[in-house]
C-alpha cells in the first residue's frame, strides 16, 4: 500500500466479536478495508484465496471489497476486534457509520464510498511490536469510541488516517519479522497464567532463559520490561472482561491475578485513566 494518504478515509465501524466453537461466518463481499486482530483464542480467516492462521496478537488487514470466511478453533475459538475503513469518502457526503456487506445493501455500490482500483493482497503482521502493536492500540480505541457511543466524523477520519499510515508499510519486509520463539513462549506463559501473579524468573523459565535475557528480549521486541508488558496485558484483558463479561470488579481482579481489588483498581486506573467501576458502567450496554 502506498504510504501517502491522499484521499479522505473514515472509520465506519468497529466492534468486538467472540465466536462460538461451532460458528462459521462468510461474507462474499465486504465494502471496506478491514483491520482484524485476535484478542484471545485462535482460528483461521480466509480471504482472496489465502488462509491465515490467527492466534493471539495476530493482526490482519483485508483489502477494499474483500471476501472473508471465519473459522474459529473448536477448542479455543477466537475473540476478534474489527475495524472497517472506507479509503475515500467525500466530506460533502454525510457519513453513515456502518459497513456494507449484505446482498442488496445500497452501500455496496454507493458511488461516494471508494477504494483502490487495483487489487491488493491481504497482509498479516505480529501485533506484539512495531506497527502491529500501534495498529492494535488505535483500532481498540476505535472500538471503545463505538461502544461508548462517542462516534464523530472528525474523530473517525483522524483515526482512519492514522490506521492507514501505520499499516502502510506492511508487506514482505514486515511479515518476515517473526516473533522469536523464546519471546513467544514467555508471552504464551503469561497469557496462560493471567489468574496468578508471575515473577520475572517464572516468566524467564518458560522461555528457557535467564531473567536478564528475558528483560533484553522484551525490551528489544516490545519496548517494555517483562513486568511492564505483563501488567499492561493483564489490564487489557481486565478492560475486555469489564466491557463484555458482566463480572464484578473484584471478580475481574481475580481473573487477572490480583487478590486485592484496591491494588487492582490503582493499577487499572494508572493505565486506563479511569477506575474499573466507572469503566464497567460506561461500557456495558443492556
Amino acid at each position: 500500500m502506498d504510504t501517502a494518504i491522499t484521499s479522505d478515509p473514515v472509520v465506519v465501524g468497529a466492534n468486538w466479536y467472540r465466536f462460538r466453537p461451532d460458528e462459521r461466518i462468510r461474507h462474499a463481499l465486504v465494502a471496506s478495508v478491514s483491520i482484524l486482530w485476535v484478542v484471545s483464542g485462535s482460528g483461521t480467516i480466509t480471504s482472496r484465496g489465502e488462509t491465515f492462521e490467527m492466534t493471539a496478537a495476530t493482526v490482519l488487514r483485508l483489502p477494499w471489497n474483500h471476501d472473508v470466511e471465519y473459522r474459529p478453533d473448536p477448542r479455543t475459538p477466537f475473540h476478534l476486534g474489527t475495524v472497517h475503513i472506507i479509503p475515500d469518502h467525500p466530506r460533502t457526503v454525510p457519513v453513515e457509520f456502518r459497513v456494507g456487506f449484505e446482498h442488496g445493501d445500497p452501500l455496496l455500490d454507493a458511488p461516494w464510498r471508494r477504494g483502490p482500483t487495483e487489487a491488493e493482497p491481504p497482509e498479516t503482521v505480529s501485533g506484539l511490536a512495531g506497527s502491529g502493536r500501534s495498529v492494535i492500540a488505535l483500532a481498540a480505541y476505535c472500538v471503545e469510541r463505538f461502544h461508548s457511543e462517542r462516534v464523530s466524523e472528525p474523530a473517525m477520519r483522524a483515526l482512519a488516517v492514522l490506521l492507514l499510515e501505520e499499516s502502510a508499510g506492511w508487506g514482505a519486509a514486515e511479515t518476515t519479522r517473526a516473533v522469536p520463539p523464546v519471546l513467544q513462549r514467555m508471552i504464551d506463559h503469561i497469557r496462560a497464567n493471567l489468574d496468578r501473579p508471575l515473577t520475572v524468573a517464572d516468566i524467564a523459565r518458560a522461555g528457557d532463559c535467564s531473567p536478564s535475557t528475558a528483560e533484553r528480549t522484551f525490551s528489544r521486541h516490545t519496548g517494555q520490561t517483562v513486568q511492564g508488558w505483563s501488567r499492561q496485558h493483564r489490564m487489557q484483558e481486565a478492560a475486555l472482561l469489564l466491557r463484555t463479561s458482566g463480572l464484578r470488579v473484584n471478580e475481574v481482579a481475580r481473573e487477572v491475578g490480583f487478590a486485592d481489588p484496591l491494588h487492582f483498581s490503582r493499577v487499572f486506573t494508572s493505565i486506563h485513566g479511569i477506575p474499573p467501576s466507572r469503566y464497567a458502567n460506561d461500557q456495558l450496554r443492556p
